[in-house]
């Protein structure tokens, strides 16, 4: 099937008659304007070539209000995407006629919706096997070879986000924020104790961590523990903790974290003052600006699951295949990102679980904690005094 029949097809369910007869007499023209310029393919380079121009005329003719809302990066970023990953060994992509770019486009089209897997192969003409098949490939083959798109940031980045942060929230030296929700699963058939996994209402699932700087682009995501398990054992189980616990001076460079009051307290990850109906001005000012972090790694979790629905219905009984999806989606997200400017909603966190503090391991924070939230407070404090005695000087004069 020719791929812009198959995007025709993808597409004739969502637009009205007068739209899609639009897109389809620019298409045929667009074609046949790129014909006549073309001469015959005489070798596999020039048959990759019209199939590159043929790619090329139908997403010119996909330019519409709502591609975005089909495959959620712009044109040019997915003709970038297939660029990338048309080099890669697919072994999914075995149908006569069925491309890289067939498999891209249709591999975002599933995460981006919760239609059933059968539904999309509908769609597209093929078996339901191949339409997963090619979804796990597409994944492993993005988490794979566009890492980069999701990385900590050092040096310049940190310092902007740092920046960022100081700007829109008021907190000195944040470099990222923390966020939690949660993936459904199948009972999970690749993990030693399957019933870990199991929540109380008898589902399966994972959570899902994500650091997030202050545009809540994702710096770093975990995607493999259970959902049940508190957050600080969370942390602690990931590259971040560990880093936390062995050399916070390299992975922060004197900057913090902020949490919420899952975790535990120290001078390099911060969390809100335990409120007991008795904070001060200084400390309610300061857990205002906490909850403003907060909801910059919250918001994008809620956007994340309404961009990419099928995270609220993978199917998959392997963790690690559940993860390998998550992140894809995260790398996606951050593209995503690029283009379109996303408003950050205060969203809660995906489940109550204790403040730390009152858990029976916790503890009320390290000395070098307590004493940098207590000086942050103050100082937010003595900002704001100054600058109304500023003000009042001015006036004066």
């Amino acid at each position: 099937m020719a791929l812009e029949t198959c995007i025709a097809f993808l597409l004739a369910d969502s637009y009205d008659v007068e739209d899609f007869t639009l897109f389809e007499r620019n298409a045929t023209r667009k074609r046949r304007k790129a014909s006549r310029m073309k001469t015959e393919p005489s070798d596999d380079l020039q048959r990759e070539d019209d199939k590159r121009d043929v790619f090329n005329t139908v997403l010119e003719s996909l330019i519409i209000s709502d591609f975005k809302s089909h495959f959620q990066l712009t044109p040019s970023q997915t003709e970038e995407l297939v660029r990338l990953l048309a080099p890669c060994k697919w072994t999914a992509v075995r149908q006569e006629g069925w491309t890289v770019w067939h498999a891209v486009l249709a591999s975002l089209w599933a995460l981006s919706t919760q239609e059933s897997y059968h539904s999309v192969a509908n769609r597209f003409h093929i078996a339901e096997s191949l339409v997963c098949d090619q979804l796990d490939e597409f994944c492993t083959l993005v988490t794979s070879n566009l890492v980069n798109e999701i990385h900590w940031e050092l040096g310049e980045e940190a310092e902007m986000s740092v920046v960022g942060f100081l700007s829109t929230v008021g907190l000195p030296d944040t470099l990222c924020v923390v966020g939690t929700g949660f993936i459904p699963i199948e009972k999970p058939t690749d993990v030693p104790d399957p019933e870990a996994y199991r929540d109380t209402d008898g589902s399966y699932s994972i959570k899902l961590m994500a650091f997030c700087n202050h545009k809540g682009r994702f710096t770093y995501v975990s995607a493999e523990h259970p959902r049940n398990w508190h957050n600080s054992r969370v942390l602690s189980a990931t590259e971040v903790g560990k880093a936390l616990r062995e050399n916070p001076l390299a992975l922060l460079h004197g900057k913090h974290i902020i949490g919420n009051s899952t975790f535990p307290l120290s001078e390099h990850f911060l969390t809100p003052f335990p409120d007991y109906a008795t904070l001060g001005q200084k400390k309610v000012c300061y857990n205002q600006k906490v909850q403003s972090c907060l909801a910059v790694a919250q918001g994008s979790l809620h956007t994340l699951r309404s961009c990419f629905q099928r995270l609220r219905c993978l199917q998959k009984h392997s963790v690690c295949q559940t993860g390998l999806a998550v992140k894809t989606c995260c790398i996606l997200y951050n593209m995503f990102l690029e283009t379109y400017n996303v408003p950050v909603a205060l969203i809660g966190d995906d489940a109550t679980q204790k403040p730390f503090h009152e858990l029976r391991y916790g503890h009320s924070g390290s000395l070098g904690g307590i004493s940098k939230r207590q000086d942050i407070a103050a100082s937010l404090g003595r900002t704001t005094k100054k600058r109304k005695y500023t003000c009042t000087i001015s006036f004066e004069m």
